[in-house]
């Protein structure tokens, strides 16, 4: 399944680049062999493709799932869509009620997808950048597409739409003389990615303990992830975080695909180093290729200076000035779910949320408490923390390695939920200690009656561990 976001936002691009339809009738059947069983007009066009129905744009076509072929969105949604969609795309026409819209019969679903991706790809004639990481692809998807719009439409992926599907779907929605396009790619058959999104350019964030099986290792993830490099000519760039776990892994297969090479993070050998970051005004100081400079960023958190480096070394890669792309990034604001900040009224209690609940792993999750840590406030520093999924053998011990992080803070006051912490609570000193429970849900009276005026709350674990929906219910407490 494709992983999505469900805030519902524009497709992926700025000022106007997606209105007008690109794509035609010969050019639909053209990439996917299909049949028109109820033909469009004579001068229809289509803005791009959905197989998602929240992510539904004006003039998208949408792929109807059936109960043999699973995928794409069911053909009730589209009754109350306005406008309706362009076509509909389906394997089993004689399934579908609706008698209006230009109607396409197609074998498979997914290969139709992946073939309308392809297709668009190859008319495209703007630059592609693919972003692949742990921890960070979203937030750096963002930063990138805000940084770039100064020289034209950029386009973006929607709904973390990240798997060899939702990749096709986001090039497929793309108009075809886009000049910039930035893709979130997961590690989920990435070189089905890769060789259909071609990136020239490709950003690594970083391998971390996450999406592992049993028997996996970091090297596994770094080999997998590497597999972005695989659709890329000799030339291209990999702009690769040298800090990362498994860095000679990555470089390895970059070089392996004869690609040109640009570094960022602490390290002293970094292409765009980080020389300094203050915490508290957000200024980044950095040494990109000989050039010193300093600026500031709205969003707070090393982690999010880091990736401002990576913007940068891309926008160089690209041969435009940094200036204009500093501006951007000085507006930039952390995105729910990954450390947008929101004040609450909770019972006559002013509250500020850090909702960092969308995700997490050990990467992702030392950089949340480094920021909560960092925060100034005048009341308590408090983090409340659901498991991490998918880390393997090692789960426990991840965890537990997070008491040592706290107790060297100044997080104030922690609360746990799952068994995966347990040996973790034990660690923690003893004043720091608010609560450990089973479920996210025994939280909820817990933070009712500690939350004081002036308090910052940290909420983040795996969105298996539902956190997020403590994030919500803190929002209709704020509301009442």
């Amino acid at each position: 399944m494709e992983e999505m976001h469900h805030n519902v936002t524009r497709l992926a691009c700025n000022d106007d680049a997606g209105e007008n339809g690109f794509w035609t009738a010969h050019h639909v059947t053209l990439a996917t062999g299909g049949e028109w069983l109820r033909q469009p007009q004579q001068e229809w066009t289509a803005t791009g493709l959905s197989i998602y129905a929240p992510a539904m744009q004006p003039g998208n076509m949408a792929v109807i799932r059936t109960e043999v072929d699973k995928c794409g969105m069911p053909e009730t949604a589209i009754h109350s869509m306005s406008p309706p969609p362009a076509c509909l795309i389906t394997t089993a026409p004689e399934q579908l009620t609706d008698s209006r819209l230009p109607l396409l019969k197609i074998t498979d679903a997914t290969e139709a997808i992946l073939a309308l991706g392809r297709y668009a790809r190859n008319q495209m004639v703007g630059n592609i950048i693919g972003v692949t990481g742990s921890a960070g692809k979203t937030t750096c998807v963002a930063m990138l597409a805000g940084a770039l719009s100064p020289w034209g439409p950029v386009c973006k992926s929607a709904f973390n739409a990240n798997l060899p599907r939702g990749v096709a779907w986001n090039l497929a929605s793309v108009p075809w003389n886009t000049p910039y396009t930035v893709l979130e790619m997961a590690i989920g058959r990435m070189a089905v990615s890769s060789r259909m999104a071609r990136p020239h350019i490709a950003v690594f964030t970083n391998v971390q303990p996450a999406h592992l099986g049993e028997k996996d290792t970091l090297r596994d993830i770094a080999i997998t992830k590497s597999a972005i490099f695989l659709g890329m000519s000799p030339g291209s760039i990999a702009i690769l975080n040298r800090d990362m776990l498994e860095w000679e892994t990555v470089r390895e297969a970059a070089e392996k695909r004869q690609l040109t090479i640009l570094t960022y993070g602490t390290h002293s050998d970094c292409d765009f180093r980080l020389l300094s970051y203050e915490a508290v005004s957000h200024r980044v100081t950095v040494n990109a290729q000989g050039q010193k400079l300093t600026y500031q960023l709205d969003a707070g958190g090393k982690h999010i200076a880091i990736n401002s480096l990576a913007v940068l070394a891309t926008v160089s890669a690209l041969n435009l000035p940094l200036a204009p792309a500093i501006n951007q990034l000085a507006k930039f604001q952390a995105l729910a779910g990954r450390g947008a900040e929101k004040p609450l009224h909770i019972q006559g209690r002013k509250i500020m949320m850090i909702d960092d609940a969308y995700n997490a792993n050990p990467g992702s999750m030392a950089a949340a408490l480094e920021k909560l840590s960092e925060t100034q406030t005048s009341g308590r520093r408090i983090a409340v923390l659901g498991e991490m999924a998918e880390l393997g053998s090692n789960a426990e011990r991840y965890h537990t390695e997070l008491a040592a992080l706290i107790n060297h803070s100044k997080i104030e006051r922690v609360y746990l939920s799952g068994e995966a912490y347990n040996a973790c609570w034990q660690l923690l000193e003893q004043d720091r200690k608010g609560g450990h429970v089973t479920t996210h849900l025994a939280l909820k009276p817990l933070l009712l009656e500690t939350l004081q005026d002036g308090d910052v709350i940290l909420l983040k674990g795996s969105h298996s561990t539902r956190i997020h929906e403590l994030v919500r219910w803190l929002e209709a407490q704020s509301a009442q």
